[in-house]
Parts: structure tokens; C-alpha cells; sequence
């Protein structure tokens, strides 16, 4: 299933947004890590495009020893490695996005659960493609 990631706001602790199905319907509130620019303004590694998402087996820096399934978004200038994953807070990414069922306080809540349900909807399917605004 095609998805859009739809930002909300970028601020120091967080570039937040909505990850919608093509119906519109929300899958999971999101959480990219925030990289200050000379404007003094946020902004999220990803730039607004459309990217193909490719379902693989990626293990994330911090713990390099440990894999786990989900899909890279490829074709961002300048960077690979970029996931969905599991996360909390604007630190949990190096410029992933973080998956979470909603928003608190500075960060997203219930991300083990949002990102089983984003894995659920994708059953089958072994690539995307992805519209970010």
C-alpha cells in the first residue's frame, strides 16, 4: 500500500508528522529527528519528494548486531540507511522515521505497537511508494 507522510510541525525536539494510507486514513503519528538549519529553522533529512520503500532485513547503528524487518527509504539524496523503525523521542533517530500510535509530550507514545501495525498493513508487500509533504 502506497503511503504520505504529511509533517506537522519541525521544532528542536522533532520534525512530527502523520503517516496516511491512500484513503487518507491515519496508520501511525511520526517522529523524525530535528537538524537545525543556518535559518534557525528544523528540518528532517528526508526532503519533500516521493521515494520508493524496500522491504529488507537492517539493523541500526547503535546496535549493529541485532536485525530486524522493516523497509528503507530509498533515493534520499545524500543518505541511505534511512528506516522506519521503533522510537520515541527526536534522539531515538539519526534522520528515521520513528513510528508511534500518538503524540505526547516532546515525543511519540506507543511506537511497538504502531510500527506491528505498519508492518501488518504492508504484509505482502515487498515495496512502496511514499509521497512526503
Amino acid at each position: 500500500m502506497n503511503l504520505r507522510l504529511l509533517r506537522n510541525k519541525a521544532v528542536q525536539n522533532g520534525v512530527y508528522g502523520t503517516l496516511l494510507d491512500e484513503s487518507g486514513q491515519e496508520v501511525a503519528v511520526t517522529l523524525e529527528h530535528a537538524y537545525l538549519q543556518t535559518d534557525g529553522s528544523y528540518c528532517a533529512k528526508i526532503p519533500k519528494g516521493e521515494y520508493t520503500c524496500v522491504r529488507g532485513q537492517h539493523a541500526l547503528p547503535s546496535r549493529p548486531a541485532v536485525t530486524f524487518e522493516t523497509f528503507e527509504i530509498t533515493g534520499v539524496p545524500g543518505h541511505t540507511g534511512i528506516l522506519f523503525h521503533k522510537g520515541n523521542y527526536n534522539t531515538d533517530s539519526e534522520g528515521c522515521v520513528l513510528l508511534g500510535s500518538y503524540m505526547g509530550p516532546g515525543c511519540i507514545l506507543e511506537s511497538a505497537l504502531a510500527f506491528a501495525h505498519f508492518l501488518d498493513i504492508q504484509a505482502g508487500c515487498d515495496s512502496f511508494a511514499l509521497v512526503v509533504e
